[in-house]
């Protein structure tokens, strides 16, 4: 018993971690797109590109940025089931192993 509480508490902790480095990195990345030269410069013609191609990379930011507090809902969520199974592995306690199964 206790060990299948230690593989889930380290199987929740090591999601939350993956999910944590994965959020960070997209909003690394679309910052670093977004704060980037676009190498479109605006001569005659090239305007509209140049705008469109700001206005995508900034729409893109703006759906990460959404999507960030989603994941960081998730996470809290995982956080709060991990506690559940520390304290669950602390009420089992000391002696239970010894029960005949």
């Amino acid at each position: 018993m206790a060990e299948d509480v230690s593989v889930t508490y380290s199987a929740l902790y090591t999601q939350r971690m993956a999910l944590e480095a994965a959020s960070r990195d997209l909003t690394d990345s679309t910052d670093s797109a977004h704060d980037t030269d676009t190498g479109v410069q605006a001569p005659v013609g090239r305007t509209s590109l140049r705008e469109m191609l700001e206005g995508a990379l900034g729409e893109t930011r703006a759906h990460v940025e959404l999507g960030e507090h989603d994941v960081q809902v998730v996470m809290g969520r995982i956080r709060d089931i991990e506690t559940q199974t520390e304290e669950l592995d602390i009420r089992l306690g000391a002696g239970w192993e010894d029960l005949p199964l």
